[in-house]
Formats: C-alpha cells, sequence, structure tokens
C-alpha cells in the first residue's frame, strides 16, 4: 500500500486556478460555483473518488486533465418548468473540484462514471506505486 502522505497529496490538494476565485463557493458570469463533497477511497490497484453533484445530468459534467491537475466541473440542471417558488432555499448552482494527482496514478487510464447525482471517479495507480510480493532468495 502507497504511503498515507502520497495518499494525502491527492486526497488534500483542492486548487482553485481561476484567478481570484475560491473553490468552495464562486460567483462568475451570473453563476454560483460550489465545492461539492467529496469521499476518496484506497485500494491496492486505485483510488477512488466519490462526489456529490446532485442534478447533473451527465452532459453537465466536464473532467479535464492539465499538468498533473484533475479538474471536475458540474453544472445542475434548470428546474425552469416550475412555477416561481414563493420561498426558495434551492439556488441553481454548479460544482467545481480540483485535484493535484501524482504521478502513481495512471492518468491514461482514468475512468468516470455518473449515477443519481454521484460521479465516480477511478484513478488507477501505475504499476511501481501497485503492492507487489518480491521473492527472497537464498544466499
Amino acid at each position: 500500500m502507497a504511503e498515507k502522505k502520497d495518499v494525502q497529496e491527492v486526497k488534500t490538494t483542492a486548487l482553485d486556478r481561476r484567478e481570484g476565485a475560491r473553490a468552495d463557493i464562486e460567483a462568475t458570469r451570473g453563476e454560483i460555483f460550489t465545492a461539492p463533497d467529496v469521499d476518496i477511497y484506497e485500494t491496492d490497484t486505485d483510488l477512488v473518488l466519490v462526489a456529490d453533484v446532485p442534478g447533473v445530468s451527465q452532459e453537465g459534467v466536464d473532467l479535464r486533465l492539465d499538468n498533473g491537475v484533475l479538474e471536475i466541473t458540474a453544472h445542475r440542471r434548470e428546474t425552469s418548468n416550475l412555477p416561481e417558488p414563493t420561498y426558495a432555499e434551492f439556488r441553481p448552482a454548479s460544482y467545481y473540484r480540483a485535484f493535484s494527482l501524482t504521478d502513481e496514478i495512471d492518468t491514461a487510464k482514468i475512468d468516470a462514471k455518473l449515477k443519481d447525482g454521484v460521479l465516480t471517479v477511478t484513478l488507477p495507480k501505475s504499476e511501481r506505486a501497485k503492492p507487489r510480493k518480491i521473492a527472497v532468495r537464498s544466499a
């Protein structure tokens, strides 16, 4: 298993590459961005990132990998077919989160799936980062 500090780099490095912006809440061009809740799990072969993005369709998700940074942008669907509410706690917002990936991730094999408002991104470990058994020879 990889050392926790290597995994920790992937887990906690949330970056917002937009100039002068915050990753947790951002308003630009009339749109509000918020950081989705994310859980990260580690197996022997992968890191699995699970992000809650309720109200987002597959077409509304944009994943980009640039210079070792995985960016997740997701836009909620509008509910314009409903009448104007008298009182509203829900406001349409988009999600943005970015993670710095180490070279222990095989970026060519990253996979993503969206189901019921949950985005699951599988980040396969490179061969050198996977645990392996080392044979002991007699001297």
